[in-house]
């Protein structure tokens, strides 16, 4: 096995999950997830980009997950095909460490921009100045994002936790 051979394989092992995490969020369905996942790593494999960090990399990846979700989205195939069930569940993947019930569930009904930045801060542990890099936004933007998705959050969870 070649150096470039293992390189691209260690990065699929290491990175892996974080990917189709993000795509998963952005798209909703396993099956898109997965052609999102592979085409992030057909890009990584052909395109083989030099980084200074390791934390270079990974924002890299996920720039690219979140552009290639988007396209996706944006697609004519997407905007003419309807799911046959409008309450379609995150399938039962190992995703269950970042799975808290109702929240994830709540977390799911948030417009996409609040998911991303969401997942990003509280899964993956960026800051804010980070988000605002990957996502070419402005921090205060970032920061806005959060407070209006936590604010949301709070809204839609409180009634469900005082009920019980």
């Amino acid at each position: 096995m070649t150096s470039q051979n293992k390189y691209v394989i260690d990065t699929i092992e290491k990175y892996s999950d974080m990917v189709y995490k993000v795509a998963l969020t952005r798209v909703k369905t396993k099956e898109n997830a997965e052609d999102i996942y592979q085409d992030v790593f057909l890009k990584f494999n052909s395109k083989r980009p030099k980084f200074k960090t390791e934390e270079h990399k990974k924002a890299w990846l996920i720039r690219v997950t979140i552009n290639l979700s988007n396209n996706f989205l944006k697609s004519a195939w997407k905007r003419k095909n309807v799911e046959l069930d409008e309450n379609i569940k995150y399938e039962d993947e190992k995703i269950d460490d970042i799975e808290n019930g109702e929240v994830l569930e709540e977390v799911k009904k948030l417009p996409e921009d609040y998911q991303t930045v969401i997942y990003l801060y509280y899964y993956e542990g960026y800051k804010v100045e980070e988000i605002s890099k990957i996502l070419s936004k402005k921090s205060g933007t970032i920061k806005t994002w959060l407070s209006r998705a936590r604010e949301i959050l709070k809204q839609n969870l409180k009634g469900g936790f005082e009920d019980e």
